[in-house]
């Protein structure tokens, strides 16, 4: 009896110290599914993880010591803070994953309940322990360092556990896989969506674990989000040619959208590896700087643009242009095929039919050889979303309510640009919480961060 109430007492302490659960969303969610007919819902395959947050109240951080500060435990992992966000946008997600039968699994789990959402693709496992994240950040709200354990995730996820969900993800309007995922794991989920042509999203995670993009490449990614890092370890793992190309000079001390030009021209050589592969999209986070998206010049959804543009050479051999605002430029033939959206962004009537704009060339597709992708160069088209203004809080799940937010919009059938810029929208809400996904969101807030995002985004390439 002791020790049944002594762990009713540690799970009571540590359920203090997370978000208490919304029951209007939930209300709200229940009246959307009921309300709308959806073909699919997008699906995240990744980790659940218990985010145990601590931040120094002023003084920075001594190695070797402690300093005063806070300890929060948050409901995170890179699949779960996306679904979770996604949901709480008013679309509901599938998430696959797994956590044990230990405390912390057993928090995660009753707060995905007490949103309304289905445990359905979650496994329980009794012989592992739940995925635990111990980060450290510094008095900007920035990561100073970080331990992490997913063994769970990568013992216990496995393609058998994916293969039982194969038409709710051949069903999706996109999927997502993290990379905390193992080869195996992430080859199955990305087999199961190629077969029935759902774009596939890859959040690399990290610098280690972003090289498991190589396996994929046969699938056709149709989007990754690595930042500045990742994207280079992605790039080097799959040809040696571009190894210390970025290190070639150093930033100049130019500001806004000149300096993102030039981070990006400093990346062009990684940039053109990725998409010599077949990937469609890289989405490029940047920081402060915002986000870029990436793709090859022939991608149809920027043809219409291109004889709109004022191209010239640059002096140091590049190719740029006088900056175009996007909203000016984006492609009528997608612009047509969307359906009517509402002033946020969002499509206001999720119809029974599938809008894919995401088609694979054919049935039988092979990764080129990468290895002449720098001496080929290909036209690269580039989209910069700027960050928007805000106070920080944490920068902890920023990315993912960017990934989330861009998902959302996209399972909406809005168009590509304008559901990145409600990703940026949406992370800002993020770095002004606490918490890896914020309690709720205001559409009005959103909406008109959308619309000043849009006012700023310009279009170069590379």
């Amino acid at each position: 009896m002791m020790e049944r109430a002594s762990s009713r007492l540690r799970l009571s302490t540590i359920s203090r110290h997370l978000s208490a659960p919304s029951q209007r969303f939930a209300s709200q969610l229940k009246n959307l599914s009921a309300s709308k007919k959806v073909l699919g819902m997008p699906v995240i395959i990744g980790a659940m993880v218990l985010d145990i947050h601590a931040v120094p109240f002023a003084a920075d951080l001594q190695r070797g010591t402690t300093v005063p500060g806070k300890v929060t435990y948050v409901q995170g992992g890179v699949g779960r803070n996306v679904a979770e966000c996604i949901t709480k946008l008013g679309v509901p997600a599938f998430l696959i994953s797994v956590v044990g039968q230990d405390m912390a699994g057993q928090l995660l789990v009753a707060h995905w309940l007490s949103l309304g959402l289905s445990i359905e693709g979650v496994q329980q496992c009794a012989e592992c322990v739940t995925p635990v994240v111990s980060a450290v950040f510094d008095t900007k709200g920035e990561l100073a360092t970080a331990v992490a354990d997913v063994t769970a995730l990568e013992e216990h996820m496995t393609p058998k556990w994916i293969c039982q969900f194969v038409d709710i993800i051949q069903s999706a309007p996109v999927m997502m896989v993290d990379a905390n995922l193992m080869p195996n794991v992430l080859e199955a989920a990305c087999s199961l969506a190629r077969e029935a042509n759902v774009p596939i999203w890859f959040e690399p995670v990290s610098v280690p674990k972003s090289v498991r993009a190589t396996g994929l490449l046969k699938y056709q990614i149709t989007f990754a989000s690595p930042n500045k890092a990742e994207l280079i370890s992605m790039a080097e793992n799959l040809t040696c040619s571009v190894k210390g190309m970025m290190s070639q000079g150093s930033l100049s001390t130019k500001t806004g959208s000149a300096r993102v030009k030039e981070i990006v021209w400093k990346l062009r050589h990684h940039i053109y590896v990725l998409l010599a592969t077949g990937m469609k999209y890289i989405v490029l986070t940047l920081g402060k700087h915002g986000v870029v998206l990436c793709s090859t010049r022939n991608n149809p959804m920027f043809q219409d643009s291109l004889g709109q543009m004022d191209l010239s050479s640059d002096a140091d051999g590049g190719t740029t242009f006088d900056a175009i605002p996007v909203a000016a430029i984006l492609s009528r033939a997608i612009a047509s095929s969307l359906t009517e959206t509402s002033s946020d962004g969002i499509s206001s009537n999720v119809t029974n039919t599938q809008t894919n704009i995401f088609e694979f060339p054919n049935d039988s597709y092979e990764p080129p050889h990468v290895q002449n992708a720098v001496q080929s160069e290909p036209k690269v088209m580039c989209v910069h979303l700027p960050a928007l203004p805000s106070t920080v809080v944490s920068l902890s799940g920023a990315g993912d309510c960017l990934v989330a937010g861009t998902m959302a919009a996209l399972s909406g059938n809005c168009d590509l640009v304008r559901s990145l810029a409600y990703g940026v929208a949406v992370a800002r809400l993020a770095v002004q919480s606490d918490s890896n996904v914020p309690e709720c969101f205001s559409r009005n807030s959103i909406s008109d961060d959308v619309q000043f995002v849009m006012s700023q985004t310009q279009v170069f390439h590379i």
